[in-house]
This record gives structure tokens, sequence and C-alpha cells, in this order.
């Protein structure tokens, strides 16, 4: 989790005259980072299992790592964090997930910051 939150802090960190804006190719060399010899920003279509029917989401590399590490960090596997989230969601599973990720690197950021622990998921929806 903390790989994710250091990103998170980087980026939200960034101003113009940061590195990133000094040369195009700084920028692009982070964008094309792998994760798992494809781009993170690659679209991928994963099976997951809701309630014992299995079904697909449509996430980007980034997203799925992140939820990857959300679980864990939980002491959970993804597909119960999966249904957890789809308990909670009004429109459709991926972008629900995507969401929850945001959410929830938003929040532990904000805690790092305070020196504080993280929020429950539940406060996260």
């Amino acid at each position: 989790m903390y790989g994710a939150l250091t990103a998170a802090l980087d980026i939200l960190e960034m101003s113009p005259s940061s590195e990133i804006y000094d040369t195009r190719s700084s920028l692009q060399s982070d964008a094309i980072e792998k994760s798992g010899g494809a781009a993170l920003g690659a679209m991928k279509k994963r099976s997951v299992v809701l309630a014992g029917h299995r079904t697909s989401v449509s996430l980007e590399n980034a997203f799925w790592d992140a939820l990857k590490t959300i679980a864990g960090s939980r002491n959970s596997t993804v597909n119960q964090l999966v249904t957890e989230i789809d308990k909670q969601r009004d429109g459709n599973l991926s972008s629900a997930i995507r969401v929850y990720v945001l959410k929830t690197l938003q929040s532990d950021l904000a805690n790092a910051r305070n020196g504080g622990a993280s929020l429950p998921a539940e406060s996260l929806q």
C-alpha cells in the first residue's frame, strides 16, 4: 500500500516547476511504467466472483494493482473486497471499483499527512 500511497503523494505534490514538467521524456517514462509487462493505463477485462457468480470487470492495470494492494492490506481477497464494493454501488461495477480505489488512496494520503490511521472502507462510500 505504501508504494501506491507514495505515488499518490508524488502526483498530488507536483508543481509546474517539478521534474515531470521539465522534460517530456520524463513524463512519458512515468506514464509507461509497467505492471506485469503491460502499461499501467492499459485496460484489461478480469473475472471476479460476486456472491458465487462469476462476472467480469474492465479495469486499468493501475487500478487492479491498487485494488489487490488494498485487499491485501485488509487481509481480504480481491473477490471479498469487490463483493463489498458491489453491495454499496449505484452505477457500474468497474466505475465503482475505480471510485473506491481513489477514495481509499485519498483517505490514506490525508491520514498519512495527519499521522492518523486509515478510515474504515464504509466511510468512503
